[in-house]
């Protein structure tokens, strides 16, 4: 499950939020976003903004809420530039896997054990889970993607044909869950993930761009949030923080690591730390683990 068209709902709707009530008792809640550290602001104008999203794997039948998709996004209002690292599931934990954090605490333990790993605080969380993500897509109209290679996979349902095509919430999330039709499973999987966050974020600025369409996020994040530990007026300020940030300028990254059914940190992994910490954007380390999907032979 990719969170592409959460970073556009919750960021780019919350600058129309000014003199609103804050949502969530407004409907079903399909994304929770929180305030993780109750005595920082994280939104210093020349500091990186740190989001930490989760996509839970909770669902009938499925219980635990483990992170089934884990992004660390970073924005830097003065640069005009943004970071997603994508980290595999698997990716280790001491001796167990990072994506029993958030059933052991949500998005905030999750939070907590990324941020160590990287170095830095994490001030800002945002949790879906799978019924949220599909919703959430159907509710801003979907989205557009380049699909580069014809898919197959009988376990997430993703059956797409190669080339562009819009996207409902059902296929996205298929799409997004797709691992069977990669060597490099989870780990492609990951970046796919992030690659929908950006074009998703790409076509959400377009609809931000219009009246109505400023209206129809903020619609959308109304009905469909829950916002804890921050007022209207923090809100504001993190969706104009997104605002600043075009598509075209995050890097989508995945976390290097090493083989496994638990997933070590690879010596790059401390270079990508590095060079994030700072500013929140990736100066040095190269962007991507591949610009294609890898199949299976």
């Amino acid at each position: 499950m990719t969170l592409g068209a959460l970073l556009a709902v919750f960021g780019l709707g919350a600058a129309w939020l000014n003199g609103w009530n804050l949502p969530g008792a407004s409907g079903a809640t399909a994304v929770k976003i929180t305030k993780l550290q109750a005595n920082t602001s994280g939104l210093a104008a020349d500091q990186p903004i740190f989001v930490m999203f989760v996509g839970s794997d909770l669902r009938p039948g499925v219980g635990g809420a483990r992170g089934d998709a884990l992004h660390l996004v970073a924005i830097n209002q003065s640069l005009h530039a943004g970071t997603i690292i994508n980290i595999p599931r698997d990716t280790c934990n001491g001796r167990k896997k990072i994506n029993e954090s958030n059933s052991k605490g949500g998005v905030a333990n999750t939070a907590s054990v990324v941020g160590a790993m990287m170095g830095i605080t994490i001030p800002y969380g945002v949790e879906v889970d799978f019924a949220g993500f599909s919703g959430l897509i159907d509710d801003v109209g979907g989205v557009y993607i380049d699909v580069p290679m014809q898919m197959s996979d009988k376990f997430s349902g993703a059956f797409f044909p190669a080339g562009p095509q819009k996207f409902s919430g059902a296929q996205a999330l298929a799409y997004s869950r797709n691992r069977h039709d990669f060597a490099r499973s989870d780990i492609q999987r990951s970046w796919n993930q992030g690659h929908l966050m950006v074009e998703a974020i790409k076509q959400l600025q377009q609809q931000y761009s219009t009246i109505s369409g400023r209206f129809k996020l903020v619609e959308v994040l109304y009905r469909n949030a829950k916002v804890s530990g921050m007022g209207a007026g923090e809100l504001v300020q993190l969706g104009q923080a997104a605002t600043e940030v075009p598509a075209a300028n995050f890097k989508n990254v995945t976390l290097p690591t090493t083989g496994g059914g638990c997933l070590g940190l690879a010596a790059a992994a401390q270079t990508l730390f590095n060079d994030i910490r700072d500013n929140g954007v990736l100066d040095q380390y190269p962007s991507g683990v591949a610009t294609l999907p890898d199949p299976r032979p």
